[in-house]
């Protein structure tokens, strides 16, 4: 009996992402480990939103309204919060280049 991929049966249906048979009320494939659900996954998770939020600012908003574990409440928050990063993010890119730019002066001014 091959006890890793059962026999499908009417409550059963099979893993788009390894073509395992699972159970309807699976939330994850047995076999790859993956989410069955949408907006379910780790990319939805609040440790990936957070992440990201640090890396890409404003841009991870579509993951956190996609998102079916996080509430309204998590969702506004999160979304203030990468708005602020995004700010900070070219603020921080601003002052550097201005910083170059001082530098450039400052050398070019001694020669």
């Amino acid at each position: 009996m091959n006890t890793t991929n059962p026999v499908p049966t009417e409550s059963s249906a099979v893993c788009p992402h390894c073509s395992t048979a699972i159970t309807v009320q699976d939330n994850y494939c047995r076999r790859c480990g993956r989410s069955l659900k949408p907006g379910y996954s780790f990319w939805f998770s609040h440790t990936s939103i957070l992440s990201f939020a640090l890396l890409l600012g404003p841009f991870v908003l579509p993951w956190v309204w996609l998102s079916k574990r996080m509430g309204l409440v998590a969702k506004i928050i999160y979304s203030v919060l990468s708005l602020l990063i995004g700010y900070l993010i070219i603020l921080t890119c601003y002052r550097l280049a201005q910083f170059a730019q001082e530098t450039v002066h400052l050398l070019l001014d001694e020669f």
